[in-house]
């Protein structure tokens, strides 16, 4: 008989106790990430069910303007209750929030001689839309699948601005005119090629993700998978991501936490994007 993935996936999808870190990156110490190790009880399995779906070449039509590279294996929407709300809900916990919207959830499979359709993919990016930032994706998650001291992301800076928050209308358009002109240079066979300095961008500092290491970070800031074009030519470098989307209106924590989630709630900017803080709610 055919096994069903859910049932292998709530077999397999067991957390241990965590305790997280939050480190300040940069020069400024003003770029924020949280870790915890050792997520998965475990990883290997994780991984080998990963590797056992369904991945899909990004970009593998011209016309998608799919900006991520590699393969990608999706899990739509209504999977998510049952396969992405048990790997955040310590997040929501330190969030203090009882419950998070989940944006996209995906395994990202990367190698340093992939296919390029679009020149966006080497350089840095934000998950992140100032247009309505309370309505957008505001916290990213990677999970290290990999094992390799080479996991790694890049946090970096546009003419020294780190944060999409602090962009202008001329930042967004010189951001545009940038990606104007190196799309000209872009060829047909093109494959990954890594930067640090380049044109505007300069790599602000590197973070190593162990393996079955999380690392989370505000979708606003700029980052880039740090990857050097002789890294995983012959393996894979794997990894699960996903997007939350958070709201003052599920703030739900006792007295005792309110100083550890107002903290919270300030390193990962969302007293700003909300215009909310969470000393403004009455806990249990």
């Amino acid at each position: 008989m055919i096994e069903s993935s859910s049932d292998i996936w709530d077999s397999i999808c067991d957390l241990n106790n965590h305790k997280y870190e939050f480190r300040l990156l940069g020069k400024d110490k003003d770029i924020p990430v949280l870790l915890a190790e050792d997520y998965f009880k475990e990883p290997d399995k994780i991984a080998e069910f990963l590797r056992e779906g369904q991945w899909w070449t990004n970009g593998y039509n011209k016309d998608d303007n799919v900006i991520r590279p590699g393969k990608s294996l999706h899990f739509h929407p209504e999977m998510h209750t049952w396969f992405a709300e048990p790997l955040i809900q310590p997040l929501a916990s330190v969030l203090g929030l009882k419950e998070v919207q989940i944006g996209q959830v995906y395994g990202n499979c990367f190698n340093g001689n992939m296919e390029l359709s679009d020149i966006h993919s080497c350089f840095p990016h934000t998950d992140f839309t100032n247009f309505d930032p309370t309505v957008s994706d505001q916290i990213a998650f990677n999970i290290n699948l990999t094992k390799s001291d080479n996991v790694m992301t890049g946090f970096y800076s546009f003419n020294n601005l780190k944060s999409r928050l602090d962009y202008s209308w001329n930042d967004n358009m010189a951001e545009e005119e940038f990606f104007f002109e190196m799309k000209n240079s872009l060829k047909e066979d093109a494959t990954w090629f890594h930067i640090d300095h380049y044109g505007p961008y300069r790599l602000e500092e590197t973070i190593e993700i162990g393996y079955n290491t999380i690392i989370a970070y505000p979708t606003h800031f700029l980052h880039a998978p740090y990857i050097k074009s002789d890294w995983f030519t012959d393996t894979d470098r794997l990894t699960l991501a996903g997007f939350i989307n958070t709201s003052p209106e599920d703030l739900d924590f006792e007295q005792k936490h309110l100083d550890d989630v107002s903290y919270a709630w300030e390193f990962f900017h969302l007293d700003k994007i909300h215009n909310y803080h969470p000393k403004k709610t009455t806990p249990r």
